[in-house]
């Protein structure tokens, strides 16, 4: 069924920019970006048969992604996750709390996924990679949150890191 399911895949996405912020790139390639990271995911059959949503039906894969500045993910990453420091991405998975309520008219709606700027650019220089590159890995590892892939333990971590740089190295 994934197999179907993935010819005929659409994917929505809202983008919100908090604070007033810049992005690096333009919504549309921001877009057209997240298409092709889709698409590499669920071409790979690690994620396309073991990710939260391998055994629904549907046609359209939707979620937000929300761009922020340091303060403001310090205090989510605070009041959520009690953790008070700004952090890179943080994800909050629609399925996690119900995994029978992500489909809704053969839509998926996974949740949202929420990027510091603030972060992201201090990381792309730390990592010595363009800000593009440190975007899409960022949407790429979050986008892996909302299906599912967490990195409580090592081996989960290299995994998820693992599939990010594919991703990313074939964009």
């Amino acid at each position: 069924m994934v197999k179907t399911v993935q010819k005929t895949m659409k994917t929505k996405i809202e983008i919100n920019v908090l604070n007033k912020l810049r992005l690096p790139v333009k919504k549309s390639e921001i877009k057209s970006t997240v298409d092709k990271i889709i698409k590499l995911l669920f071409d790979t059959p690690e994620i396309a048969l073991k990710s939260a949503v391998c055994n629904c039906e549907f046609s359209t894969l939707s979620f937000e992604l929300s761009f922020c500045n340091d303060k403001l993910i310090q205090e989510i990453n605070r009041d959520y996750r009690q953790k008070d420091r700004p952090t890179d991405v943080i994800t909050f998975a629609l399925f996690a709390d119900d995994e029978n309520s992500i489909v809704q008219n053969d839509t998926i709606e996974l949740g949202e996924v929420i990027i510091s700027i603030d972060t992201l650019i201090r990381q792309a220089q730390e990592n010595n990679n363009a800000l593009e590159k440190e975007l899409y890995t960022l949407i790429t590892h979050g986008i892996l949150h909302l299906l599912g892939f967490d990195h409580l333990e090592q081996k989960d971590y290299d995994f998820v890191v693992g599939i990010q740089e594919f991703v990313v190295k074939n964009l």
